[in-house]
């Protein structure tokens, strides 16, 4: 009888929502039901557009998000996120200060990479992107790796 209870009692806070949080859930909101995990939109990806320019201890270089159905740029887009780190090597944290610069081509999107304060010697770094995309539901990622030196 006492199991029937706590089992009505724990069904009863999980239909309320004051039951367990998600572990992803930072906006305090409770969790109600189950939720499906959010995915990436698929058909992009990232692609470097052009050559790279590496001074002391900094890499500026430039990146593309391309539409694969069509292989079109996607401009406009977003940049939320960006991240340098060196996993491709092993060592994804180890992460270098990464920062968007104006760029004036028409989807083509510009970053500086401080790698030489992290890392000082030339190794393949992984370069992450978030973006959102005007009339896409969900965020696109993508990563690029590429070689950069101190």
């Amino acid at each position: 009888m006492r199991s029937l209870v706590l089992g009505a009692v724990v069904a009863s806070a999980l239909i309320s929502g004051s039951g367990p949080r998600c572990a992803a859930d930072t906006s305090g909101a409770s969790m109600k039901g189950t939720m499906a995990p959010v995915t990436a939109a698929k058909g992009y990806r990232f692609e470097l557009a052009g050559p790279q320019r590496e001074d002391v201890g900094r890499s500026t270089l430039s990146v593309r998000l391309i539409r694969t159905p069509d292989n079109k740029s996607v401009i406009g887009a977003m940049i939320i996120q960006s991240r340098a780190d060196l996993g491709p090597i092993g060592m994804a944290t180890m992460t270098a200060p990464i920062k968007q610069l104006p760029s004036t081509t028409p989807g083509v999107y510009s970053f500086e990479i401080a790698n030489g304060a992290v890392w000082n010697k030339p190794d393949k770094w992984a370069l992450t992107f978030s973006a959102k995309v005007q009339g896409e539901a969900r965020t696109v990622h993508g990563t690029v790796i590429v070689q950069l030196s101190p």
